[in-house]
């Protein structure tokens, strides 16, 4: 892929067709083959988009969903209340890597982002789609401003090798932001608007006190059945012998299963509640 400027002209990377260098922009369109090329200083790359496939009624149904799951607290999704959304096509730096092992996808932001797992990303290449602003909303799209430069030396302090890179491209990426408030509380998320998958870094979470408590009312209920367990054995017995011993843990085992119903109990009240 030819990505270079050359005197004030631009060499499309799509069709290899001459375009003059605009003046303060980092868009263009291509005068020959229409494509959308993005200009960094000395580099030029494709500019490609992901198509959306989720409404917004559609994207908060998959982020109630979310909501409900076992790692948030209880009736998350019924209790907070949506207080703002936007729709927004975000940019990443997407970097192809041929080695050995073979082709690998790396992403990197190409805007500040508080959401670390946004790298993470599955784009599959047929979900690609050259940029063409006629199909969208240019004021959707969040513009970039971490250079492409700043991008490829994060890919190689990760222990990506830069021989490795075959093909670089900058691609927006929609999204739909979520603000909600949640007993006073006002948190955010964001829903990938391509496979409706949730990402989000702080949520309300299940407090983790009536499980600690419950642990170890767990571990004393079963040290004291161990206890008044070798404690009858040595009263019916009269003496510590083997036979003491065994006829111990024959008792710690009836008393450990009377114990464990009403902490499974307790620990299944907890789980629905908290």
């Amino acid at each position: 892929m030819t990505d270079e400027i050359i005197s004030g002209t631009i060499i499309c990377p799509q069709c290899g067709g001459e375009n003059k260098m605009p003046t303060d922009e980092k868009f263009t369109e291509c005068e020959y083959c229409g494509s959308v090329i993005y200009i960094d200083k000395r580099k030029v790359v494709n500019h490609y988009v992901v198509n959306s496939n989720f409404s917004k009624e559609q994207a908060e149904g998959n982020l109630r969903r979310w909501m409900a799951g076992n790692f948030h607290v209880k009736d998350l999704d019924k209790l907070a209340q949506i207080a703002q959304i936007s729709f927004y096509y975000f940019p990443l730096w997407y970097f192809k890597t041929k080695d050995s092992s073979g082709d690998r996808i790396h992403l990197q932001p190409a805007r500040s982002t508080p959401i670390s797992d946004i790298k993470n990303i599955q784009i599959p290449a047929g979900n690609l789609k050259t940029f063409n602003k006629t199909d969208f909303n240019k004021t959707d799209f969040v513009e970039p401003d971490v250079l492409y430069g700043s991008a490829k030396s994060w890919l190689v302090q990760s222990g990506i090798s830069e021989d490795t890179i075959a093909e670089s491209f900058l691609v927006h990426v929609p999204f739909y932001q979520f603000y909600y408030n949640f007993k006073g509380k006002q948190f955010s998320a964001m829903v990938e608007a391509s496979s409706g998958k949730v990402y989000a870094n702080i949520w309300p979470s299940k407090s983790e006190m009536p499980f600690r408590i419950l642990f170890g009312a767990a571990i004393l209920i079963f040290l004291l059945a161990s206890i008044v367990s070798y404690g009858i054995a040595f009263m019916v017995d009269g003496d510590i012998s083997e036979s003491t011993l065994i006829m111990g843990e024959g008792f710690k085992l009836i008393l450990y299963f009377l114990a464990a119903v009403p902490l499974i109990a307790a620990a299944y009240y907890v789980a629905k509640k908290v």
